[in-house]
């Protein structure tokens, strides 16, 4: 079965410690999701959502996103272990 958005984003703030009654920030959230799983998608140049690691990547990349925005956060690239997931994935 596939995990509902709302899964997703319980699971996303779970990751930030962000508690599931608080929703200041989950339209915010929810667009990182759909933007970490572009990312995948674009990545990999296919739909990766049956992988087994697909979730887990998208949670780790909206988490990023989320802890890096702002103006003032420079990111030069993605940590080392988020980078090996993708580079499995894509193969």
């Amino acid at each position: 079965m596939a995990d509902t958005a709302t899964d997703l984003l319980n699971e996303l703030k779970d990751s930030l410690h962000v508690p599931l009654d608080v929703t200041d920030d989950d339209s915010l959230l929810t667009d990182y999701i759909y933007s970490a799983k572009a990312y995948l998608n674009n990545a990999c140049n296919k739909d990766m959502s049956l992988d087994d690691r697909y979730k887990f990547i998208v949670i780790e990349l909206a988490t990023l996103y989320y802890q890096n925005r702002g103006i003032l956060t420079t990111v030069k690239d993605f940590p080392y272990s988020l980078r090996v997931l993708i580079n499995q994935i894509k193969i």
